[in-house]
């Protein structure tokens, strides 16, 4: 990893905390710009921002969120100092990201590529194009259009161009009750704080439900070649709303196994036209193959930087700031240990006592014990990612001691409601 230049700055488009934290104290103090919505520097309390890291210069507020205000900044940012490399801070901020580094002549996904990560509808038709095994799918803009689609079969209906599973639901079976339910719980999904205030337009998908263990594929890509890959295996909770449980990293795979995940991640690059950045994939493994749940091209959530830098003694983020300003890199071929993580959950109702997290942190190969909630706070039932109340993250030196390390810890933690 090299440092931006100290007359450089790294432009991000949308804050977002963790990475700022990762990277403050290593590169230069004050080589960093974020550009955010102004509603979201209102509503997230951003206005001092720039006091909470040394890394951080400034916050130019700019709408970018399905807007090309952001373009106009190019002039403006690159008035006084150069700008090494434009990165992604959130999924919303993907599109964006994309046109500006082009605009400024910097290394990133493409125009064309973002715009297909950031709608499911497109990235459906383009990948499939590409020979991308895809579900059965359908854009999908009122109940009739659910039913019509579902037949007696098992569906997904899901937003096209949203995060964080907001809006996804699982129906077993579908009559004209369930899909009018789920047209109105899908359409209506809200993210008061990730989004501006201004009407945003929603595309719905429904999609054939398909059976088998659920992976991801985190993925460095330097101009259309994949130069690191790391497959992660998950845990979603059951029931309408496939909210993820927990991750484990390196996925133990066998090698077949593998293979098919690397072919189908190729495939997925190079239908989409991605050149450089992160991939994030998720796939669900079927009796064919790795079929294509959704791709990102972005950091991951769920703390997966933090499990890939665990397992194999990298710094993604600092590594991805190299790739998009176009400098060498340098990555590992294995993994050093394995990583995981489990989200911690609590009955709905509001906290009344929070106990044992100092006894997790505790416990062998334990990294992270965080609960999210506190006395008198409400909980309410898994709908989206936004809702669990904590994690826990540990290592260990092959996948079965990793597991039974976070599930121990996940045990170790108690959060009563009322």
């Amino acid at each position: 990893m090299t440092s931006p230049a100290t007359d450089a700055q790294v432009v991000f488009v949308g804050y977002n905390a963790a990475y700022l934290r990762a990277i403050d104290g290593i590169v230069p103090s004050g080589s960093v710009v974020v550009i955010e919505e102004p509603d979201i520097i209102r509503k997230r309390e951003l206005q001092d921002a720039a006091t909470r890291f040394d890394c951080l210069d400034r916050i130019v507020p700019a709408s970018y969120q399905q807007s090309s205000e952001a373009l106009d900044l190019a002039a403006e940012l690159t008035a006084a100092r150069p700008v090494a490399a434009v990165v992604p801070g959130l999924e919303y901020a993907v599109p964006a990201t994309a046109a500006l580094a082009e605009k400024l002549g910097l290394p990133g996904a493409t125009e064309a590529a973002a715009q297909a990560l950031r709608d499911k509808v497109r990235l459906r038709e383009v990948s499939g194009a590409g020979g991308v095994r895809n579900p059965r799918w359908r854009e999908v803009h009122g109940p009739a259009d659910i039913l019509d689609f579902a037949g007696d079969e098992p569906v997904v209906v899901k937003p096209a161009n949203r995060q964080a599973s907001v809006g996804v639901q699982l129906l077993d079976s579908v009559d004209a009750a369930t899909a009018a339910q789920a047209w109105e719980r899908t359409s209506s999904a809200a993210e008061y704080e990730q989004v501006p205030d201004r009407q945003l337009a929603w595309r719905f998908l429904a999609e054939e439900r398909l059976r088998g263990p659920e992976f991801s594929v985190e993925a460095l890509v330097r101009r259309g070649e994949i130069i690191f890959a790391n497959i992660t295996a998950k845990t979603v909770v059951p029931g309408p709303y496939p909210v993820e449980l927990g991750h484990l990293l390196p996925a133990p795979l066998d090698q077949d196994t593998q293979t098919a995940f690397e072919t189908a991640m190729r495939a997925l690059v190079a239908s989409i036209g991605f050149q450089t950045g992160i991939l994030h994939a998720e796939w669900i493994l079927t009796e064919s193959g790795p079929t294509l749940v959704e791709s990102a091209g972005r950091c991951p959530g769920d703390y997966l930087i933090d499990l890939v830098d665990l397992a194999y003694g990298t710094r993604i983020r600092l590594t991805l700031i190299d790739l998009l300003a176009g400098r060498p890199v340098t990555l590992p071929r294995a993994a050093r240990q394995t990583s995981a993580i489990r989200f911690l959950a609590a009955g709905p109702g509001t906290v009344t006592e929070v106990a044992g997290v100092d006894t997790a942190q505790g416990l062998p190969g334990v990294h992270v014990a965080e609960v999210d909630v506190e006395a008198g706070q409400e909980v309410r039932p898994w709908a989206s990612s936004w809702d669990r109340a904590g994690h826990v993250i540990a290592t260990g030196p092959d996948a079965d001691t990793t597991r039974q390390r976070v599930l121990d810890a996940d045990a170790a933690i108690r959060i009563a409601t009322d």
